[in-house]
């Protein structure tokens, strides 16, 4: 007999042959050079950087490294704000947590309030009578320091000529005080000539987010479930509410017509200017980071 593991993967790979055609980047887009009616070629908001960026990661599409979750086909569109065109040839840096709210590289960092475990009931709001949810379970934000070499759910490519990038990965977890995302960083090549990432400069930071109601249903499976945590809604997410975070909710189709469960494909357009370097959008002192 054939393990639902093993069909499941095998129609996340299916599905990553027909992305080209399912979400590849839109024509509205292509036209917008010469219309500038679309509304896709206005600067994207930029959103925090968070505590858990690491430089110089791995050059690759698949980032799961084995990491259990809803597989996720990840596609960001990128658009030269200023010319109104693709931007093609820019690196790409992605990095989120697992499902249960952990990061590479930071797994030694207490991300999380309470240990894997059962949900208890209401774990998709704060508890009634929880008052402030980021100031009572958020702890201090980390130095930004690694405290391990693990790679898992981190991955940089550079966006192809139409400036779509492509990643293979799962769909993120949440810890305290933040709803589930995925941040990315959008840099510009240097003048090296060699192919290496020397040189760049950031040209936008942002973070993906999700509707609520398909996160919601996803967070009621395994392995989501096990994390016992009170999650924070997109609602009360204060990164999504004090930076744009409307603006930047990925579309999404599911992999097949059966559970959304059984995979995602998801797209963010993210219209940047690579010839500015914005600063990355900050939160006040106190607020939990990520």
């Amino acid at each position: 007999m054939v393990s639902k593991t093993r069909i499941a993967r095998r129609r996340f790979l299916s599905a990553t042959l027909a992305l080209g055609a399912v979400l590849r980047f839109p024509a509205s887009a292509q036209a917008a050079g010469s219309t500038h009616s679309s509304g896709l070629c206005q600067l994207s908001a930029e959103q925090e950087v968070g505590p858990y960026y690491i430089e110089d990661e791995l050059l690759r599409s698949n980032i799961t490294e084995g990491r259990t979750g809803v597989p996720l086909l990840l596609n960001i569109a990128l658009v030269d704000a200023r010319r109104c065109l693709p931007l093609a040839n820019a690196i790409v840096d992605i990095w989120h947590c697992d499902a249960l709210g952990i990061y590479s590289g930071f797994t030694k960092t207490k991300q999380s309030a309470l240990p894997p475990g059962p949900m208890p009931t209401g774990a998709f709001g704060p508890p009634p009578g929880a008052g402030d949810l980021h100031g009572q379970l958020s702890p201090p934000p980390p130095q930004g320091k690694p405290t391990d070499r693990l790679t898992f759910l981190r991955g940089v490519q550079r966006s192809d000529a139409h400036g779509n990038v492509v990643f293979q990965t799962i769909f993120p977890g949440f810890y305290p005080g933040r709803t589930n995302h995925i941040h990315f960083k959008v840099r510009v090549a240097g003048s090296a000539g060699d192919g290496s990432l020397k040189g760049e400069h950031v040209s936008h930071v942002g973070q993906i987010f999700f509707p609520e109601k398909l996160t919601v249903l996803l967070m009621q499976d395994r392995p989501y479930r096990d994390h016992r945590i009170q999650r924070t809604a997109l609602a009360d997410d204060e990164v999504f509410l004090d930076q744009q975070g409307a603006a930047s909710i990925a579309r999404f189709q599911a992999l097949d017509s059966s559970a959304a469960s059984n995979g995602l494909r998801a797209q963010i357009i993210a219209a940047v200017d690579p010839e500015s370097e914005p600063v990355a959008a900050q939160r006040s002192v106190g607020a939990f980071h990520g």
